[in-house]
């Protein structure tokens, strides 16, 4: 009986040996990826049907991530916000205390009153109409210009500016406490933008360029809001048309109009300056207020990121479990490969050396 004897040709074999090293050379790539990142080289062949797992895992850290980028972008801008409302109360703060002494007759400091409310007015329009990235901070959903016309500024809407307002309601002077009366009274109409007779003198006809109370149709106007998590909206406006800014500017427009040393009947001394004084006390009790409100949004912001924080490395954790490998195993099995690859060398070396010659 014959029996056949298979041979296989040295350069068949040599091929092979080429082909088995070129292998062992890609997985050893791989094996050498792996151990260097600690995460698998063909993530989702290496998982197979899982694989929709971490795309999963991927897609709500990308979108969890993201509401952190922009959380913390609202949390710089409210800072910014909170920082200013601390300098505008100071700024008033600072005619309050000069006023607060000659608020029912003149006082040493009545001199100076006039002066320091001008100024105060020009400080707080450059506090008041400060921008974050070009859009105004109290200016309310319409930030795309500064909210507060300058005192001597004619606002093209209403073709007055806020001291032709104010100059005019106090005309030639006072005649009197119920004169003197009468006109705060006015003044504190215009401000709370309730003048039907002649709507264009209204604080948001002259004084005022942002997002209004309300709107046409007389419903309250959005206010600036931001999702700052899933199914959770953050309602952080505040406006130059709220009530302890319109309050602040009432009080230092009629002390920054009228020079209260001049004034020089006592009765209409005491229901103007009074007035006036009154108004820039309860514009910095309502800014404390503000600013208060705004910190509580403020922590509330900080605790949103630092969940969303932890949960970001939850989701990376659970990715790492599953996209990971075994730093040991890896290294054991790169160790592996190097030898297998060294003797297929060896062997693929000793072939490419042979020849017919050899054998005769």
């Amino acid at each position: 009986m014959t029996t056949p004897i298979s041979t296989v040709s040295t350069l068949q074999a040599l091929l092979t040996r080429r082909r088995i090293a070129a292998d062992l050379q890609d997985q050893m790539g791989r094996a050498s990826q792996e151990v260097s990142t600690g995460t698998r080289a063909d993530v989702y062949r290496s998982l197979g049907m899982r694989s929709a797992e971490t795309l999963a895992l991927r897609a709500r850290m990308d979108r969890n991530a993201g509401l952190i980028a922009s959380n913390q972008v609202l949390g710089n801008r409210m800072e910014m916000m909170a920082e200013l409302l601390g300098v505008i109360r100071g700024t008033a703060q600072g005619v309050l205390d000069l006023a607060i002494s000659s608020r029912d007759a003149p006082g040493a400091t009545v001199e100076a009153m006039q002066t320091a409310a001008r100024t105060a007015l020009d400080q707080l329009q450059s506090q008041i109409n400060a921008s974050y990235h070009g859009a105004a901070l109290f200016a309310g959903v319409d930030s795309g210009q500064p909210p507060l016309q300058g005192w001597d500024e004619v606002n093209p809407r209403s073709g007055l500016s806020p001291r032709d307002v104010v100059e005019g309601v106090i005309g030639g002077g006072f005649t009197g406490a119920a004169d003197a009366a009468a006109k705060a009274a006015e003044l504190e109409t215009i401000f709370a933008s309730a003048d039907a007779g002649q709507p264009a003198r209204n604080f948001e006809a002259t004084f005022y360029n942002g997002t209004p109370r309300l709107d046409a149709g007389g419903a309250p106007s959005p206010r600036l809001t931001a999702h700052v998590e899933e199914g959770v909206t953050l309602s952080y406006g505040v406006q130059a048309n709220d009530a302890p800014f319109t309050e602040l500017l009432r009080g230092l427009s009629m002390l920054a109009a009228t020079d209260p040393a001049q004034i020089a009947d006592p009765d209409a001394y005491r229901a103007w300056v009074g007035a006036a004084v009154d108004a820039v006390s309860a514009g910095v009790e309502g800014l404390i207020e503000t600013e208060a409100r705004l910190g509580g949004q403020q922590q509330l912001l900080a605790q949103t990121i630092a969940t969303q924080t932890d949960r970001n490395d939850l989701y990376n954790s659970q990715i790492l479990s599953l996209e990971g490998v075994d730093p040991y195993e890896a290294a054991s099995r790169l160790s592996t490969l190097q030898t297998q690859l060294e003797a297929t060398y060896a062997v693929t070396a000793r072939l490419s050396r042979l020849s017919f010659l050899n054998f005769m």
